[in-house]
């Protein structure tokens, strides 16, 4: 079988963020199965606009056995023309496509194409159907919605990564086919961790040794909807308990560090909030690994990788209810509370009180169920099901 994923954006376009990471694993897993063959069609856009990334252009390139990923060129952003002008030769060669975004300038293209060569499709929103997303940009959205992918409902098939995520596809397309996989996670590169002292993890993340009684940290881009400004009014509160208790910030400023900075200084924590900056790889293990507590109290996340990734490291995780982690709760490695002050700085407490190890354990637990070697497996079912519909 052979699946055409068409997305705007892919690796080593990391500034996008966590979705760049989880297209990626989840390609590499899916390809890596008998009887399938991936071609990713993207552009070479990156999150710096001013550099392009440095990839060959219009030829497949292979990134594993049978994972090929062909880029196309960048004009403004993430607009294609030899993507649109394109596209069409992979989508008829393919026997189901994938297209992973629902905003994209190449989507309404590749939906005509799909439509015109007959070709079962696959339609991953990635959490922008949500009613938060849908109201930033005056009402574009919804007429974007109306006008380019409410026309082809009837051949579209939809995945959502979770059950929020198909309520909101729901409420836009009431008689949509809906199936739920949930995003994955390389476990096998979590078990490798190295567990620093505090004085030495301090030192390795800001270059100043200090031994603080709690470590807590949070990790995205830095933008409005991942409630930064909640969670630094919520550590203040952390702080009246365990005074000298740090917290660490990772990611690439998206456009509210300015903002965040000023909340800092104003509530004078600039001697125990810290930016770090991104970081990946074992760098990213080890700073979840070590911590006590993450928090990361987003207004809305489709699935939030970052929540999974704290689990495989053995971190509790506080996540709000605009995410869908409630099952931290039953599995006892974290709390799922409104993003509020008040039910952030609650939950905390409450977590930072009992015991690590536990907390560590239950963790790696739930974590074990979103290996992305599973979530291959789902994924191949359904591209299955729609090639073959009874």
């Amino acid at each position: 079988m052979k699946v055409n994923l068409i997305i705007p954006t892919f690796y080593p376009a990391t500034g996008f963020g966590g979705p760049i990471f989880s297209t990626l694993y989840a390609a590499k897993a899916l390809s890596s199965l008998d009887n399938i063959e991936l071609i990713v069609s993207t552009t070479n856009a990156n999150a710096n606009k001013a550099k392009k990334l440095d990839v060959k252009i219009n030829t497949p390139i292979e990134f594993n056995q049978n994972f090929f990923v062909k880029y196309y060129n960048a004009v403004i952003g993430e607009v294609s023309f030899s993507l649109f002008t394109n596209i069409w030769k992979e989508i008829k060669s393919a026997d189901v496509v994938h297209l992973q975004a629902i905003f994209g300038t190449a989507i309404p293209v590749s939906l005509l194409y799909a439509k015109i060569f007959k070709k079962p499709l696959l339609l991953s929103p990635r959490g922008s159907l949500c009613e938060w997303c849908l109201n930033q940009g005056n009402g574009f959205k919804c007429v974007w919605l109306r006008l380019f992918i409410k026309p082809f409902a009837n051949s579209i098939t939809w995945h959502a990564t979770s059950d929020k995520e198909k309520e909101d596809i729901l409420e836009q397309f009431p008689k949509a086919t809906v199936y739920k996989v949930p995003n994955g996670i390389d476990i096998e590169a979590f078990t490798k961790v190295n567990y620093y002292h505090k004085e030495t993890y301090t030192q390795k993340y800001l270059q100043i040794k200090q031994n603080p009684s709690k470590i807590i940290v949070s990790m995205g881009r830095l933008h409005k909807v991942k409630g930064f400004d909640i969670l630094i009014k919520s550590f203040q509160k952390i702080c009246l308990k365990y005074p000298d208790a740090i917290l660490l910030i990772a990611g690439k400023d998206a456009g509210e560090k300015a903002h965040l900075d000023k909340l800092i200084e104003s509530h004078k924590l600039t001697e125990s909030i810290f930016f770090v900056g991104e970081v990946s790889d074992q760098d990213k293990i080890d700073f979840l690994a070590n911590a006590d507590l993450f928090i990361l109290p987003s207004h809305t996340e489709n699935f939030g990788n970052v929540y999974v990734e704290s689990l495989a490291a053995g971190t509790p995780i506080i996540a709000s209810t605009g995410t869908p982690w409630s099952e931290v709760e039953s599995y006892h490695c974290g709390k799922w509370v409104e993003n509020s002050v008040e039910s952030t700085t609650k939950a905390a407490l409450i977590l930072l009180e009992q015991d690590r190890k536990v907390l560590r354990k239950n963790a790696l637990i739930l974590a074990e169920k979103y290996n992305w070697k599973t979530i291959a497996k789902q994924f191949k079912a359904i591209f299955v099901r729609m090639e073959n519909p009874q």
